[in-house]
């Protein structure tokens, strides 16, 4: 049992705090919008994560979560470590905006009494962590006192959606630190969570700085890469799924994150990119295969609205088309990076209809775009409602369709960002259906097919003449 504050009463900071309250500790966390602890005191979380209101519910009632307004009261209960879970949104340059960051250094400057570890949490650019320390040093300097406190990074791996079962059975808790003691401390806090102690893997500040954005870009590389290798399967003649499969089977390689689509969305992947991107060229590396797989993400959803307009051209105006999928991925309301975005700014542009259905994120998007769209309660209305369809998550409650359900569209036409059907079913169906790196898998089975067809008639001509 520990006390232990967070900065922040964000995704990462209230999903954070919420589980390590779970393990008895009492958690303060220290939010300065008032509105916002209000409604959490409440029961109200302002994003959609499954199971955080009940444990955050639950950990009200027990007294293990509290909430206070500044960190200087944050740290009058005395925590023995506090976590930094401030915002780090990008700049217009895709650097990492770190005024909250060092607001929040000045703040704990300004007020620590006692020996404390500060741990950063946010993801931030490789140097940051040490920042804190000066920005804290000098404000104790300015006090004319010395309290000795340690700094440690310890990066998120939080998926939304999942991001409870990430936290409570991680992969790896990753933290970098100078100190043996911050390391006792932090080992013995995790040590409810982790299987093994291998898990826990400590090294040097900047690595576990480093070790976040390598992660979240090695990922984002592996969907750019196949998406730039479903165009070319498309010219090929090859079903990218097909080499999906046959990549995956490769232990060096595995199944996860080599779905083609529209691309990557979220507040992760995308931000973290770009910061990578804008580091090597603070440290004069530029780092080309990484700017590459930027381009090319944001390439997908050009060539997917590219692909709608070839197809309806100047009458796309007088259509009304549907959407399935809001956020930038099932489970989550979460609508930053979406490619639902851009979708809708060209359709609106174009003056097309929009009738639209996601199943947690339409609140979202109905802020940014008010009356603009058309909400429906259920996918079928959709698809009743309108035209053509764009598939843009593959939610579960999606892929419980038919091919015969999508005649219900007027035009027949499903343009499908995810994958998320058989083309030559949806083909065999009536269904005009256009997705990504499988566009020639239809008519490529349909003529297998049809020499299986031939041979096995053959066969039967020999069998029979042979009696």
């Amino acid at each position: 049992m520990a006390t232990i504050a967070m900065v922040g009463a964000g995704y990462v900071g209230l999903v954070t705090g919420a589980c390590f309250a779970q393990q008895s500790n009492t958690v303060i966390i220290i939010e300065n919008n008032p509105n916002k602890i209000n409604a959490l005191l409440e029961g109200n979380i302002p994003f959609y994560e499954p199971d955080l209101k009940e444990m955050v519910t639950q950990s009200l009632k027990e007294k293990k979560l509290i909430f206070v307004s500044t960190i200087q009261e944050g740290l009058a209960y005395n925590p023995s470590v506090i976590f930094s879970c401030v915002g780090t949104p990008s700049l217009p340059n895709g650097a990492a905006d770190l005024s909250y960051v060092k607001k929040m250094a000045e703040e704990i400057g300004q007020h620590l009494q006692d020996h404390i570890v500060i741990v950063n949490k946010s993801t931030t650019p490789v140097g940051t962590t040490r920042m804190i320390k000066k920005i804290i040093l000098d404000n104790l300097a300015m006090r004319s006192i010395d309290i000795i406190f340690d700094v440690a990074s310890n990066p998120e791996f939080l998926k939304e959606g999942d991001a409870i079962n990430d936290f409570v059975n991680p992969d790896r808790v990753v933290v970098g630190t100078d100190s043996q003691q911050a390391s006792t401390i932090l080992f013995d806090l995790y040590k409810p969570f982790l299987l093994s102690s291998d898990q826990f893997l400590c090294m040097d500040i900047e690595s576990a700085e480093m070790t976040k954005y390598a992660s979240n870009v090695m990922l984002a590389t592996r969907i750019s890469f196949m998406n730039q290798l479903a165009h070319f399967a498309d010219l090929a003649g090859a079903d990218i799924e097909q080499v999906k499969r046959g990549m995956s089977h490769d232990r060096r390689i595995g199944p996860h994150f080599l779905n083609a689509g529209i691309g990557y969305g979220g507040s992760c992947f995308p931000k973290d990119v770009k910061a990578l991107i804008h580091m090597g060229k603070e440290y004069r590396f530029p780092m080309t295969l990484v700017q590459e797989v930027d381009n090319i993400n944001n390439f997908q959803r050009v060539w997917f609205i590219n692909r709608m307009h070839a197809y309806y051209g100047p009458t796309l105006s007088k259509k009304t088309i549907g959407i399935w999928g809001l956020a930038f991925k099932p489970e989550t309301d979460d609508i930053r990076g979406a490619p639902s975005l851009d979708i809708i700014e060209d359709l609106l542009q174009h003056d097309a209809s929009i009738v639209a259905y996601d199943p947690i994120a339409q609140n979202n998007i109905s802020e940014r775009f008010g009356g603009l769209i058309n909400f429906v309660a259920n996918p079928s209305h959709v698809l009743i409602q309108s035209d053509c369809l764009i598939i843009l998550t593959e939610s579960a409650e999606f892929l419980r369709y038919l091919p015969s359900d999508f005649l219900h569209l007027a035009d027949k036409v499903v343009f499908d960002g995810r994958n998320c059907f058989d083309p030559l079913k949806m083909a065999n169906a009536g269904i005009n259906y256009y997705c990504v790196g499988r566009n020639n898998t239809a008519s490529k089975r349909q003529q297998q097919t049809t020499m299986r067809s031939s041979i096995d008639r053959k066969k039967n001509i020999i069998n029979e003449a042979s009696f």
